[in-house]
Parts: C-alpha cells; sequence; structure tokens
C-alpha cells in the first residue's frame, strides 16, 4: 500500500466515525457508561412523568456568558442539564426544557429573582444556578442546584414536578391526643396549642384535618395519616386507619413512651413540674399489630449528647439530663435524601424501635436515625415519669448499646384486626336539647387482612420531638414576633410528610452515585492567583473608596455654596476632576485584576477543549495508519 493509500484509507476511518456520530445523534439512542448509572431515569420517575395531565415546564436558569459559575459548579451544571434531557425525553412531549442564562440586568435575571432563584456571588457579579418547574399557574422552584445533593438529584428533580403538577393540597389527617387542633371553636376563643407552628406550616402543603382520638372514622379522600402520640383510639378510627395502610396510604406514627407535652397539658402548668400523668404513654398497639415493636418500658438516654435544660425542682438549676439528646450527622442514615442534609435532631425521653421477630420476613425495615456510642443506655418509664430530672440522672447507668429511633417500614404488614372489623359500639348519650350523634357508619369495602398493596410507614419513638417548645424559639423582635428553628426538627417533620403525601413513585426514589471529581490543578490555580492579587485589590479598594468619599464630600461642598450664590471656584472643580480621574483609572484597574484572577483557569479550559477536540480525530488517524501499516506488512 502507497502514501495515498494510507492517507485515503484514514479519511474512510474518519469519515466512518463522522457519519457514526451523525446518525447516532439523529436517532436519539443512549448509553449510560456511569459507574452507578446517574444519568438513567428510576421507574418511580419515568411513571411520574408518564402521568402528567397537562404540560410542565421546566425552567433551567444556569449563568454561562456575562457571569460565569465556578468550574465545579459549571462541571455540576451540564450533569444537570443531561438528567433534565432525560426528563424530557422519558415524557413523551409532557416535559419541556427551557434553558435560560439570566445575565446581569435583563428580564431573564428578574424573573429568576421573582421566582426566588438564589443569587451567587461570583467576581463579574451575581450567577444564578436553580430551577423552576411551572404547570399552568402552578410555580415551584428549586433556588439553588447543590452539588453535595448530587446523589439525591433524580429526587429533588422529581418532587419537584410532582409538587408542580398537584393542583389541590392533599389531604392530612393529624390524629392525637393532644390539645392539636386548627379547627376555630363556637365563640372563637382558642388558646394556643403544643404544635400551632407546626399546624401552620403544614397548611401550606396539606388541607390538614385534625382528629381527636374518639373520632369513628378517616375523612374522605385522606393520603396521609399521622399519628401524632395517640392513646385510647376509638377502635372504629383505629380499623379505619388499618385498613388505610393495608390499601397501600402512607402512615407518620410518632409514638412516645413518655410524652412531657401530656404531662403539661394534664398538669396545666410547665411541663418540667408537672406531676407523674398515667396517660403520657402512647398507645403502640396499632404498631405491634402490624409487626412493628416500640419500646414503652423504657426511654433512650445518651450521656455523650445530652443536652442542659432547667432542673425539675424549681429552683431554677441546669441539669445534664441524659434523656434529654441531640443526634448529630453520625446519626443519620445517608441513603436517604430525608437525612442526609440534617445538622440536629433533638429527641426528649424517646424510646426505640425494631421489629417483631418474624416480621423481618414481610418487612423491610430502614433506620433513618440511630444512636450508638458509650452514653448510650435506657432509663425506667416510671423513674423518668416520678422525677425529678437531677434523681433520674444521677441513677442513669450507660450500657452501650445500639438504639434506632426512626425508621422508614415497608412491604406486606398484616392487620392489627386479625378477626375483622370491631363491632360497632354503644352511641355517646346524647346532652339534653341536643340531636342524637349519628351512628358509626360500617367500614367500605372488604375486609384486607394483608396488604393488598405494599405499605409506607414511617415511625419515630418520640412525640415532643415535634412539638412546637422542642423545635423553635419565639421572640419579639423590634416589636415583631418572629421565629427561628432551634434545630432541624421541624424541617424533618414538614420534609417527611410532604414526601409521604407525594406520589407513590416518589417515595420509592434512592440515591445515586456522584460524578462530582475535584478540580484540584483549577483549584490551586485560583488559589494562586487569589493570593497574588488579594493584596493588590486590597489596596485598590481602599484607595477607590477613599477618591469616592472625598468626591462625595466636595460635591456635597459645592451644593451648599451654590445654593447660596456663590461661585464655584476653578480650583474645586480641578479638585473633584481629579478624584473623579482617580476612581476611574482604579475601577478599570480594579476590572483588570479580576479579569486576571480567572484568566488562567479560562487559559487551562481553553487548552482543554482544544486537546479534546483533536483527540478524536488523531485517535482516528492512528488507527488508520496503524491499520494500513498493518495491511502494507502483511502484503509484503
Amino acid at each position: 500500500m502507497n502514501r495515498s493509500q494510507a492517507l485515503l484509507a484514514a479519511f474512510a476511518v474518519l469519515a466512518a466515525a463522522f457519519f457514526v456520530n451523525l446518525i447516532a445523534g439523529s436517532v436519539g439512542a443512549r448509553a449510560d457508561f456511569t459507574a452507578d448509572r446517574i444519568f438513567t431515569l428510576s421507574p418511580g420517575t419515568k411513571r411520574i412523568v408518564a402521568k402528567l395531565d397537562e404540560p410542565v415546564t421546566l425552567e433551567f436558569f444556569v449563568s454561562r456568558s456575562d457571569v460565569k459559575l465556578r468550574p465545579y459548579l459549571e462541571s455540576y451544571s451540564r450533569r444537570v442539564e443531561t438528567l433534565l434531557r432525560e426528563y424530557v425525553a422519558a415524557s413523551g412531549g409532557k416535559v419541556r426544557l427551557v434553558v435560560t442564562d439570566p445575565r446581569p440586568d435583563t428580564k431573564e435575571e428578574q424573573r429568576a429573582q421573582r421566582h426566588g432563584i438564589a443569587a451567587l456571588r461570583a467576581a463579574q457579579g451575581n450567577a444564578y444556578f436553580g430551577l423552576t418547574a411551572q404547570q399552568a399557574d402552578t410555580v415551584k422552584s428549586l433556588p439553588m442546584l447543590d452539588p453535595s445533593r448530587e446523589r439525591f438529584l433524580e429526587f429533588d428533580l422529581s418532587k419537584l414536578i410532582a409538587s408542580a403538577s398537584r393542583l389541590d393540597r392533599p389531604k392530612l389527617a393529624l390524629i392525637s391526643s393532644l390539645p392539636i387542633s386548627n379547627q376555630v371553636p363556637p365563640g372563637g376563643d382558642q388558646q394556643g396549642g403544643p404544635a400551632d407552628l407546626l399546624l401552620a406550616e403544614l397548611g401550606q402543603s396539606f388541607d390538614v384535618i385534625t382528629l381527636n382520638t374518639t373520632a369513628k372514622e378517616l375523612p374522605s379522600g385522606v393520603a396521609v395519616v399521622a399519628l401524632v402520640h395517640a392513646h385510647h383510639v376509638d377502635e372504629q378510627l383505629a380499623y379505619a386507619v388499618d385498613q388505610f395502610l393495608l390499601a397501600g396510604g402512607p402512615v407518620f406514627a410518632a409514638v412516645d413512651p413518655l410524652s412531657r407535652i401530656q404531662k403539661f397539658s394534664q398538669g396545666n402548668m410547665p411541663f418540667m413540674m408537672a406531676p407523674m400523668a398515667m396517660t403520657a404513654a402512647s398507645d403502640p398497639s396499632l404498631l405491634r399489630g402490624w409487626g412493628v415493636n416500640v419500646e414503652m418500658d423504657a426511654i433512650t438516654a445518651d450521656a455523650a449528647t445530652s443536652v442542659t435544660i432547667s432542673g425539675g425542682r424549681g429552683r431554677g438549676e441546669q441539669v445534664q439530663y441524659p434523656a434529654a439528646f441531640a443526634a448529630g450527622p453520625a446519626a443519620f442514615s445517608q441513603d436517604s435524601p430525608l437525612t442526609t442534609d440534617l445538622r440536629e435532631l433533638a429527641f426528649m425521653e424517646g424510646g426505640a424501635l425494631n421489629l417483631i421477630s418474624g416480621a423481618e420476613q414481610r418487612l423491610k425495615f430502614e433506620p433513618l436515625v440511630t444512636m450508638s456510642g458509650p452514653g448510650m443506655g435506657a432509663i425506667d418509664v416510671a423513674s423518668a415519669n416520678a422525677g425529678p430530672y437531677e434523681k433520674v440522672a444521677l441513677a442513669f447507668k450507660p450500657d452501650g448499646k445500639t438504639r434506632v429511633l426512626v425508621a422508614a417500614v415497608s412491604g406486606e404488614f398484616t392487620s392489627a384486626f386479625p378477626k375483622g372489623a370491631p363491632a360497632p359500639g354503644k352511641p355517646e348519650p346524647t346532652p339534653p336539647g341536643q340531636p342524637p350523634a349519628p351512628a358509626a357508619k360500617p367500614h367500605p369495602g372488604p375486609h384486607l387482612a394483608k396488604s393488598a398493596k405494599p405499605g409506607r410507614l414511617f415511625v419515630v419513638a418520640d412525640s415532643d420531638f415535634m412539638m412546637d417548645p422542642f423545635t423553635v424559639r419565639q421572640r419579639q423582635v423590634a416589636g415583631q414576633a418572629t421565629v427561628e428553628p432551634i434545630n432541624d426538627n421541624f424541617g424533618f417533620v414538614i420534609s417527611t410528610l410532604e414526601t409521604l403525601g407525594g406520589s407513590d413513585e416518589l417515595v420509592t426514589l434512592r440515591s445515586k452515585g456522584t460524578a462530582i471529581r475535584p478540580f484540584k490543578r483549577v483549584q490551586d490555580i485560583e488559589r494562586k492567583a487569589q493570593e497574588h492579587y488579594q493584596a493588590k485589590l486590597d489596596e485598590i479598594e481602599r484607595r477607590l473608596e477613599e477618591a469616592n468619599t472625598k468626591i462625595t464630600e466636595l460635591s456635597r461642598q459645592t451644593g451648599g455654596v451654590t445654593a447660596k450664590g456663590i461661585v464655584i471656584t476653578p480650583e474645586i472643580q480641578r479638585e473633584i476632576a481629579k478624584f473623579q480621574t482617580e476612581a476611574d483609572r482604579l475601577s478599570e484597574e480594579r476590572r483588570v485584576i479580576r479579569r486576571g484572577l480567572s484568566e488562567d483557569v479560562n487559559s487551562l479550559g481553553r487548552r482543554l477543549q482544544v486537546l479534546n477536540l483533536l483527540a478524536g480525530p488523531a485517535l482516528a488517524l492512528l488507527f488508520g495508519l496503524v491499520y494500513a501499516l498493518a495491511r502494507r506488512r502483511k502484503i509484503s
């Protein structure tokens, strides 16, 4: 083979590669070769987009021209865009993607700000990296796409789409023995309850219906049931909840071996001083019937993470009470989007969770908050109930055993009513002059002895942890009432219930891997450039501030004298012009330095782009030459 034939063969290889790439692009075929298949949508996500009744428009706000994201954010934005295009491809035209570059002082930037997209500080101004989902007039947003949540990117995107496509708020039935109610009593006089702020926040996402444990049935159309320290639950209501779970409905249960809020409501005094209360424990019978055990005879304690609380003897003393402790990041599951970003959850005399023997064959028990360490132990409920805190703390003996406080349970549940629906009880006596109470309606549908659909149960071995006194601090600032969280309890409860209230598919999504690979070379370049230019930049900023201050002072003086009809002297005019020229020069010098901060990084990026552009043809040419030489050697 002569030289012309070798070149012709190389050209043929290049042409073949070009046409294969062109054909593949037109066909739309995709292959995900990442280790964790981070660009492959889960079956749950595909079902979410397939169920959309109306189109959803995703607007991806990402700064890429006048203002640029930092390199690792820019790289992450490309991965986000790739995944968003997978949503479009899987939706059959129901999801539309719009990529918007919100340049400074444009309508696009104003729209990003109006939708709550967070502004990120960059050398050239404000940068944006967020997403909105719009269906009809409903707009939901992710203000910032955080690379640290890349493992949960698909979960966050699917949750955003599901929330935008839900026109009506789902119904949340909150059943409790505590004085929790959003219903205004006759006369309009209503004392504050222990969960008023929680109810107000839940009302943003749900149509919240509060029920006392004496109710006979669940409201129609309920999407989520929350059992919050419920004891002595009416049998008809308990059966309705049981069948709701077995039919596939999500249930949140906060079960407490010792509720301080319950003691407070009984004693009508600060809960730290309340007397012994025999009904301060939740009723665990429903959970145990489903296969989940809650320790009700002992409360979990941890001497290593205990917090200081006011003493129980009323002298204002502070006590390190082991049963009041704060769980940190080491206790949280890193495989659940609900717990991976938490910093602290506070618990007060909670219990412990595990499956009843034999239930593990049909149920999946996923611990979300697990306490461990040498300081772990348990305190007898009777002793803790009697108090005071000082005495209980002195008697505490750690055992070092691991205990689960929060868990997600799924799978095939069995009914807590194996004999079927309970017989309706006798109606309560009617007060004189009142109409008789309506008889309890029989539960609709046949009795379910086991789950007709895989059930979803979320259990917390504490109920105090979600009450306002344990989650937020209320203060008066400048005459205005303000609320600030003291831990992550409040947000955790809201996120959990919102997730349960979403689509069934949303709850099944789990974390994926991450494609983040730190650009160490880029980080080194940026750090060295910052060290090299920072001192000079600080000096320019100082001199620029002095020049602007001097201009302001001279302008104020001339404004004063001209008001009196005095003519400005040429000396003052020249002085103002001199400082103005100095300010302009310093501003230009500052712009040059800021460009220099990113010049080395941009230069490296350009070299990599050229290398990436030439690598493919070079490899194809090399392959053609090797092939030609091998063929020539074979012929000779």
